[in-house]
């Protein structure tokens, strides 16, 4: 068992990937407040080349990012870190992006996010698994 998961759930590293400086800000000061420890992001490929990585217990993936967007890079995650659990988070959460992430057994959750909603199913993927 490695170190991070012995961590309590609240305490475990969440990487945040968002273009958006401010929802990044947002989350982070919402996981923060939560006690979990955080990595951010504006891309995805520099989440998948950081020391964040092989830390982290989630990653919260906002759908529209610039170069690969979300969907791509939880399948890249996929295959590098298969234990490594994804919310998405999006503006434009419509129905076809609701079934893809649906196919794809991740939880997907419209912006603006409640952040109760986020901590309840943050905290309960970290401890039973993906929803």
């Amino acid at each position: 068992m490695s170190e991070e998961e012995n961590t309590p759930p609240s305490q475990r590293t969440i990487a945040v990937i968002d273009d958006d400086l401010g929802v990044r800000a947002a989350l982070c000061n919402l996981l923060d407040s939560a006690g979990y420890r955080h990595c951010s992001f504006d891309c995805g490929e520099d989440f998948l080349t950081s020391t964040c990585l092989p830390v982290a217990a989630c990653a919260i993936v906002d759908l529209n990012l610039p170069g690969m967007n979300g969907f791509e890079l939880a399948e890249q995650l996929r295959l590098l870190r298969p234990d490594l659990p994804v919310l998405f988070i999006s503006a434009q959460a419509a129905a076809l992006q609701r079934q893809r992430a649906t196919d794809m057994g991740l939880a997907l959750l419209a912006k603006p996010v409640d952040a109760d909603t986020l901590l309840v199913l943050l905290t309960a993927t970290l401890l039973y698994g993906p929803p």
